[in-house]
């Protein structure tokens, strides 16, 4: 072989180090976005799920019972965001009847298979096939018409739920707000 032939040769071989490293990175960031985007659609569902659940209760306790006369002044409306007495999150002889039981909610979803611990002081709920653990919190306020992002201490027609979930496999909390509001 010439020196031509050599340097064509070597220019190839640089040429194809270029493109399998290239490649490779390629792969990697390739892998990074798809696990992203599946832990973002687990959180984004486990979210919607509880706020599907609570939009699925009554506005209020007071709301609850269908002998009380009807709501017509927020006074009347509870003054303390949380579930009552004796109630229980997912109990089926005492459960969540209202929208702001959800209040300081904390769940951790977990795959029975591969993580069968519990974590203690949360509600462990099994979700087979997950990937990860995801953990959540709600907070439920009062907000006013005109300020929805915002809170306020008194009571009003319109409830907003936020629900925040995590994840140590994820780099992000997914943050999931929603408005509930009573129309007597």
């Amino acid at each position: 072989m010439n020196l031509g032939q050599m340097m064509l040769v070597l220019g190839a071989i640089v040429l194809l180090g270029i493109l399998i490293l290239n490649a490779n990175v390629t792969l990697l960031d390739t892998r990074e976005v798809q696990h992203t985007s599946e832990f973002g659609i687990t959180a984004i569902s486990l979210a919607t799920s509880l706020v599907e659940e609570a939009g699925g209760k009554l506005f209020d306790n007071v709301v609850v019972d269908t002998t009380a006369p009807v709501v017509s002044s927020t006074s009347q409306l509870s003054t303390a965001l949380g579930p009552e007495a004796g109630e229980a999150y997912r109990d089926s002889s005492s459960g969540y009847d209202d929208y702001d039981d959800f209040n300081n909610l904390y769940v951790v979803y977990h795959n029975p298979d591969t993580d069968p611990a519990l974590t203690a002081g949360a509600h462990n709920i099994a979700v087979p096939g997950i990937r990860a653990r995801y953990f959540a919190r709600c907070a439920v306020t009062y907000v006013n018409a005109s300020n929805l992002d915002g809170t306020t201490t008194t009571r009003t027609w319109h409830k907003k739920i936020i629900v925040r979930v995590w994840s140590s496999a994820s780099k992000d909390t997914l943050v999931y707000p929603s408005v509930m509001s009573y129309w007597n």
